[in-house]
Formats: structure tokens, sequence, C-alpha cells
């Protein structure tokens, strides 16, 4: 009777920690999904990255005749770009990975654990 109730609990726990495990896989390959469409998007000109920024410089007309200038927009470079969007998905990732080990923790560590009671 108490081999079966503690391969019952066993049993019991990993079907917890599998399904934990398949929650926040599924949460990251959806954070990831994102990540990537708004990279497509940016890449495309649909959206733009905003940017909290002032330019210093301006930008003169083509024939110098005019005397217009023109300020041009900020705009981050194209490796400054790439690495926002790997910056974006590691902080998604490490997001993630401690909401997984912070809920498997309040869920299967703190839970107790099978009582014997010939412990007592």
């Amino acid at each position: 009777e108490l081999a079966n109730a503690t391969i019952t609990d066993m049993q019991v726990r990993q079907r917890d920690v599998a399904a934990l495990d398949a929650k926040y896989s599924r949460e990251l390959a959806d954070a990831r999904a994102e990540n990537e469409t708004l990279r497509a998007d940016v890449a495309a000109g649909r959206k733009r990255l905003r940017i909290n920024a002032t330019c210093s410089g301006t930008v003169r007309e083509a024939t110098g005749t005019s005397g217009v200038d023109n300020a041009t927009g900020p705009r981050l470079a194209d490796t400054a770009e790439r690495d926002y969007f790997i910056l974006r998905e590691r902080l998604m990732t490490m997001q993630k990975q401690v909401e997984g080990a912070q809920d498997y923790i309040r869920t299967q560590c703190t839970k107790q654990a099978f009582y014997y009671p010939e412990d007592t």
C-alpha cells in the first residue's frame, strides 16, 4: 500500500513537472515567434523602432544653393538593430527560464513530501 502511494505521488509530480515544462516551452516559443515577426516587420518597413534621441547634425540639400537644412531622423545602425533583437530574444529566454524555475520551486519543492506514517 505504501509503495503504491509512493509510486502514485511520483507519477503526479512527474506529470506536474511535464505540464510546467510544456507551458513555459510554449510561452518561450510564442515569445520568440513574436520577436521574429517584429524583426521582419522592422526589416520590411512595416514597423519602426522608436528611439528617444536627438540628432546633432543636419543634412544640406544636394544643390547646396538653397541653404535649407533638413534634420535627419535618428536611426539605429544595422548592427545595432540586429543586436537589439538578439538582446530582446535573450531577455525573453531568461525571463521564461526564471519564471519556470520559480513555478517549479513553488509547486514542487515546497510541496510536502509523501507522508510516511511510520516516520512519526
